[in-house]
């Protein structure tokens, strides 16, 4: 049982963010996995996370979607149409309304992580981004992005399954064979 829980514990930790798995299982003491097992629970968890995500980005951005519609709706619903009348007292008394638009706000379109994105995007492609997901993006960011810029689904599927397995296949030789077994030899 203690096993099965530290397989479920190693893959779902690389489904989420996947640099932080490997180094994990193989710092702590607790965990006696070999070379192989290891990469093959941290390559099954990261791409249990790039399915779930990649099926379900869509789902919840329609949720959201939804949910800020409502919300603003409901804040729009609580204001006036018109602004307060005002009085202009040096002439003869006018009163002036504004018209206020009962739209939403308009959203943000770019922040400055999405920026790198669509620069890396422009430049790479889907082999950049696919490369820096498993660790510098995570993996549901690198596949909501990736899902965003390429809707062809079983390509996205072989790059990030080529990326995530030369990502664990590095990390797993390095914490494996360069005997790093606590935080102190990483940075000695």
């Amino acid at each position: 049982m203690e096993d099965f829980l530290q397989i479920i514990t190693l893959i779902l930790i690389s489904s989420v963010k996947f640099a932080f798995g490997i180094p994990f299982v193989s710092i702590s003491e607790r965990y006696t996995f070999t070379w192989f097992e290891t990469n093959l629970y941290a390559i099954l968890g990261g791409m249990l996370g790039v399915v779930v995500f990649m099926y379900f980005s869509d789902w919840l951005m329609m949720i959201w979607s939804k949910l800020r519609a409502y919300v603003f709706r409901k804040k729009m619903e609580r204001r006036e149409l018109f602004s307060p009348p005002m009085a202009d007292v040096e002439n003869p008394l006018q009163i002036k309304y504004e018209y206020v638009d009962k739209t939403m706000p308009p959203r943000k379109v770019f922040s400055p992580r999405s920026r790198k994105i669509v620069r890396i995007w422009s430049k790479y492609g889907l082999i950049g981004l696919a490369a820096l997901t498993p660790i510098f993006l995570s993996i549901p960011i690198g596949t909501f992005f990736i899902t965003r810029l390429e809707r062809n689904k079983r390509k996205i599927l072989l790059y990030l399954f080529v990326s995530i397995t030369l990502w664990s296949l590095l990390l797993t030789t390095l914490f494996h064979f360069a005997n790093i077994k606590t935080l102190e030899d990483i940075y000695s």
